[in-house]
This record gives C-alpha cells, sequence and structure tokens, in this order.
C-alpha cells in the first residue's frame, strides 16, 4: 500500500480526483512498470539496500516521481525477503564483541588492533568461515535481507495494482464513505457484509429502490484514536467492493497536511473474486465453542435481514437446536458504537421478526434489559470475552415457550 502523499490527484472546486492518464503517459507508465519489475528480478539473491541502491538509480522525469515512488514501493511490498535463518545475529555481535573488547584489553601498548584476527578467531570458534560470520552479523537488520523472489505479475499487474492503491490512499483519509453496490446474487452481498463486519468497520446499511444497497462507512478521521488501524482496515475493504457487479463510491476526506475538506468519488471496476472472509476472531471462537456443544450447533449466518423503510441486520451465526431443529440468529456487535445497538433495538421494536441474539460489550455502556420484553430478541453483554454459556442461556430464553419468558422478565 502506498501513502496519500504519492497519489497523483488535482483539487478543483472542493473535489479531489485522480490523475487522468494521456496514451503518451500510460506508454511511459507502463516502461516504467517494466523497468521496475526488470531490476528486481536481475536482484534475487541481492541484500534490500543493494536492491533499494538499484532502484533508486532508475531514471525518471520530475513529474514521473510519485508514480515512480509508488511503483517500485509496490513491487518491493510484493517480493519475498529473508534474513539469514541459519545464523543467530545477536548472539553471533555478542561473540564478536565479547572477543574484541579482551583482544583490546591484552593489546600492548601501541600495538594495533586487528579486526580481521578477531572474526577470523571467533569463526574457527563457531565452525563458520570468517565471511559467512560477515555476512551474518547483521542478517537481521532488514537492509540486509536477501531478495528472495520478484513478484509474480507483469507490468500491466503492477500498473493495476497501483491504481488500486492511489484510490486506497485516498480512503485513509476519509471522514465518511458512502457506496452504492450491485451484485448479482444473493452470496456476493453476504460476501461483502460478512467482510465489512471481518474489518470491523462501523457501518449503516438501506435498501436502494432501483436494487442494491447504500452502505455508509464511517472513515478514520470520524474518530478519536486507531485513526491509522482503522483506515488501513477501510482500505483492505476495496478489493471486496471491486468484486461486486457494480459500485459508485464518494467520500468526504480530510486531504493533507492541512486536513482540507474536500469531496471524493469514483466508480469501481469489477475485479476477480476474491477469497471467501475468515470469521473474525470473537465469532470463530464461538463456532469452535460450540462445535462439541450437546444442546447447540453454530454455523455461518446466511441471512441478510432487511426491514423495509428501518434498516438492514446481518448475522454472524446461526444457532441450530439439536433437538429441536430451532433457529436463532447471533450477530456480535462487540466493537462497535452504542448507536449501532440502539438501531438493532429499533429494528426489533419495529417489528424484526427472526429470533436474534445481539452480543454486545459492556464498554458500549448497555443494558441487557433494553430488550427484556421482546419475543423475538435478547442483548446478551458481556465483560471482557464472551462467555458460551451465558450466550447458550439467551438462546434457551428464545426457544422457551412464551408465558416462561414472560414470567423470567417480570421477576
Amino acid at each position: 500500500m502506498i501513502g496519500p502523499d504519492l497519489v497523483r490527484a488535482r483539487k478543483r472546486n472542493g473535489v479531489l480526483a485522480l490523475a487522468k492518464e494521456s496514451v503518451e503517459a500510460r506508454a511511459r507508465a507502463r516502461t516504467l512498470a517494466e523497468e521496475v519489475l526488470l531490476i528486481i528480478a536481475t536482484h534475487v539473491d541481492q541484500t534490500r539496500v543493494v536492491l533499494e541502491g538499484a532502484l533508486s538509480e532508475l531514471a525518471m522525469a520530475p513529474q514521473e516521481r510519485k508514480l515512480a515512488m509508488a511503483l517500485k514501493k509496490l513491487a518491493l511490498d510484493d517480493s519475498a525477503f529473508d534474513g539469514n535463518p541459519t545464523l543467530d545475529a545477536p548472539a553471533l555481535r555478542r561473540e564478536v564483541f565479547s572477543r574484541a573488547v579482551v583482544a583490546r584489553e591484552a593489546l600492548a601498548l601501541g600495538a594495533r588492533f586487528e579486526r580481521a584476527t578477531v572474526i577470523a578467531e571467533v569463526a574457527a570458534r563457531l565452525g563458520v568461515t570468517p565471511d559467512a560470520l560477515e555476512s551474518g552479523l547483521y542478517s537481521d537488520l532488514r537492509s540486509a535481507q536477501r531478495l528472495r523472489g520478484a513478484p509474480i505479475y507483469d507490468a500491466d499487474g503492477l500498473l493495476a495494482r497501483h491504481a488500486r492503491a492511489e484510490v486506497q490512499a485516498v480512503l485513509l483519509c476519509s471522514v465518511r464513505v458512502v457506496v452504492e453496490v450491485r451484485c448479482a446474487t444473493a452470496d456476493q452481498y453476504r460476501a461483502l457484509f460478512h467482510k465489512l463486519k471481518f474489518r470491523q468497520l462501523l457501518f449503516e446499511m438501506s435498501s436502494l429502490e432501483s436494487g442494491g444497497y447504500r452502505i455508509e462507512i464511517d472513515g478514520p478521521y470520524s474518530l478519536f484514536e486507531s485513526v491509522t488501524k482503522y483506515g488501513l482496515e477501510l482500505a483492505l475493504l476495496l478489493p471486496a467492493l471491486e468484486a461486486c457487479d457494480s459500485v459508485k463510491l464518494s467520500a468526504d476526506l480530510r486531504w493533507g497536511k492541512k486536513r482540507e475538506q474536500l469531496r471524493f468519488a469514483v466508480d469501481l471496476t469489477r475485479a476477480e473474486l476474491s477469497e471467501p472472509a475468515p470469521a473474525r476472531d470473537d465469532v470463530q471462537g464461538l463456532l469452535d465453542g460450540f462445535r462439541q456443544g450437546a444442546h447447540w450447533r453454530a454455523e455461518p449466518a446466511r441471512e441478510v435481514l432487511d426491514l423495509p423503510g428501518i434498516g438492514l441486520c446481518v448475522p454472524d451465526l446461526c444457532f441450530t437446536h439439536q433437538v429441536t431443529g430451532e433457529q436463532v440468529l447471533c450477530e456480535v456487535l462487540g466493537f462497535w458504537n452504542r448507536a449501532a445497538v440502539w438501531r438493532r433495538i429499533e429494528l426489533v421494536e419495529k417489528g424484526l421478526a427472526h429470533k436474534i441474539v445481539f452480543v454486545v460489550s459492556a464498554r458500549l455502556r448497555v443494558s441487557e434489559e433494553m430488550l427484556d420484553g421482546a419475543e423475538s430478541a435478547a442483548l446478551y453483554v458481556y465483560k471482557g470475552s464472551i462467555n458460551q454459556k451465558a450466550l447458550e442461556r439467551k438462546l434457551e430464553e428464545l426457544v422457551a415457550p412464551a408465558p416462561a419468558r414472560r414470567s423470567k422478565c417480570t421477576k
């Protein structure tokens, strides 16, 4: 990924737009990409510092500087590096430096310290050659890492990677992002919604009259902490959006050192479908915990609950009672904000028919009593980590006969 400082963009009338390239500029960009990849391919087994030195000699015009720097960074990010795993660099340094201290203390007045002698003595004691010892002394440093493999794409692949990276860099400076998405299948929508939750992004969804969904996502600059981490998660969502059939994205930005308020809009082109997002740690913990359960079985939820005119809900899990077959959905809201919990409560009050448990962190300062009168929904508020037995009690309450639930609520 690249930073906003390497984005080629122009500002006009409060709008930020990515630079448009002429035919000649695109041809020149492809040449630069080819040269970057060629330099990397010819430096396999060389150290990172040697490779970076070779890349720094790449000829470019002043107006090509941002593009060239971005191409080099992306290509290096996608290259495979490693240190020298056979040598313990900190241990080597201790041996060499300790021996050097002893050798200096033993020097006669006016005698000269011989570094090569110390290296040879330590190498002989460790059973390695002096050259191997020299190369291993600082092999744990980033500059000493050796290139083991070049990127697997060609120049066109690198330029496509760069086009995505520029949009991602812009999103790092967003306050709010609004996306209108349309997919051909329900599975594509579910995959996108699950990735939104996997990235732990704060979002609201609503249906579009023309089909598809409108997703409003809080940007990193709408938060007061963890701006960098949250912005990275938002940027990493871009491949999932590109997998949709139609995407219109707009964003409110705080751009540059002065945090200038700008607008940004882009239509994303369809990319290859990406791998399904894995479950978040808290959700995966529940999947694992209920795998051996005697009463309930958990599996990833497939539903997208849409209450027209009110909102949507994307459950994380579907619990099935092993004896009766009754199902209860579950949405884990541990990392969200209080407003998200209130929206779920409103969905229930307005007529959400599915049985569902909302799992909420106590840090959001909400009470389970908020849904005590509900027939088909419940809040489970946890401290620290989710307790499987406490959640199971909530599931049991929802499938219990209605009089039993009402009597519990009146106690």
